[in-house]
């Protein structure tokens, strides 16, 4: 099972500001996010996502994306590291 993770909180509270003031409150958090890493990873794996660039789901930017193998998480954050 392959999840998301933010490096700062900051990164996430952007993103989560973002999104909801676009498509508004998200009510499932978790649910909300497994179907962003199930997205972002079907992407990857059809090379339709580099790692280490801008990730933008539904029109709305998560972050510059970069993926922990160990963990099986896709990491965002507002810069590049």
């Amino acid at each position: 099972m392959v999840d998301i993770e933010f490096y700062k909180e900051q990164d996430e509270e952007a993103f989560l500001e973002r999104w909801e003031a676009k498509f508004g409150k998200i009510e499932d958090i978790d649910a909300f996010y497994q179907t962003i890493a199930t997205t972002v990873q079907k992407e990857y794996e059809q090379s339709q996502v580099k790692l280490g660039n801008k990730y933008v789901y539904e029109g709305i930017l998560v972050g510059y994306v970069d993926y922990n193998t160990y963990n099986n998480w896709f990491l965002f954050s507002s810069s590049k590291l």
